[in-house]
């Protein structure tokens, strides 16, 4: 009897520890249950906050895109004004330089209309000084000229008045002197007169030397008194031939009616 006890007690105590690890077992399923559920909820909760976050992120990088462009916009604009503000920059510099080149144009130009001026006065000036020293001049030659004139006249005067004149034969003739006769014949008074290198002498209206006047030839000559001696100043000769073509010559001494030097 106590060995069956045992083995029901033994049973009992066999079925308490099945129905307790049972119990047990089914505590921890669902303890697992528990467990996979929060782990799944947790998962779950990651997820939903890490969808959460990458919504917050795009939205970010949706804000960030944007303020990207706004800022690439900005600088796009930014660059532009500066281009703009760089050409108009350039334009002003341009304008500037085409401005100062323009007046330092203007300025040489006028310099250069001031230097011609005074050069053109300068000119003008010395034009004027060129014509009042050419007026002068001619003034002073022409004043020269009417002294030369006055002084010619009075030499010519005073040499008409001391001039005189002779005719007569031609006796002899050499180069430095001419005799005449005052009629041809012998006995007669004779004239010499010395001759030089200004004495003029004309045979027949021809211009020659003493060497060409022909003894006995018809002699009209013009002399004055230089040192004493009586110098002929001109010569005119009539040849022989000259004179039989005009019917022979009048004695000397009756048309001219001066006296004759005597040698």
């Amino acid at each position: 009897m106590f060995k069956g006890s045992g083995w029901l007690t033994a049973g009992v105590a066999a079925l308490l520890a099945t129905a307790g690890c049972k119990q047990q077992g089914q505590q921890q399923q669902q303890e697992v249950q528990n467990d996979a559920r929060a782990q799944v909820e947790a998962a779950q909760e990651r997820s939903r906050q890490a969808m959460e976050q990458a919504q917050d992120a795009q939205e970010r990088a949706s804000d960030e895109q944007k303020q990207v462009a706004d800022a690439r916009q900005d600088v796009e604009k930014a660059r532009k004004e500066l281009q703009e503000a760089e050409a108009k920059a350039q334009q002003e510099f341009q304008e500037a330089q085409r401005s100062q080149q323009q007046a330092s144009n203007q300025a040489t130009q006028a310099q250069a209309e001031v230097q011609q001026s005074q050069q053109q006065a300068q000119e003008a000036q010395r034009q004027q000084q060129q014509e009042l020293a050419q007026s002068q001049q001619q003034a002073a030659q022409q004043q020269e000229q009417v002294a030369r004139t006055q002084q010619g006249n009075a030499q010519l005067q005073g040499n008409q008045q001391l001039q005189q004149l002779v005719t007569g034969q031609v006796v002899s003739a050499s180069p430095d002197e001419l005799l005449l006769s005052s009629a041809g014949g012998t006995g007669q008074p004779q004239i010499r007169l010395q001759l030089n290198a200004q004495t003029q002498v004309l045979v027949d209206g021809r211009q020659a030397s003493s060497a060409d006047i022909p003894e006995g030839s018809q002699v009209r000559a013009s002399y004055q008194d230089v040192g004493g001696e009586p110098t002929a100043l001109r010569v005119d000769v009539t040849s022989r031939g000259s004179q039989q073509g005009t019917g022979g010559s009048q004695d000397p001494a009756s048309q001219d009616g001066q006296q004759l030097p005597q040698q």
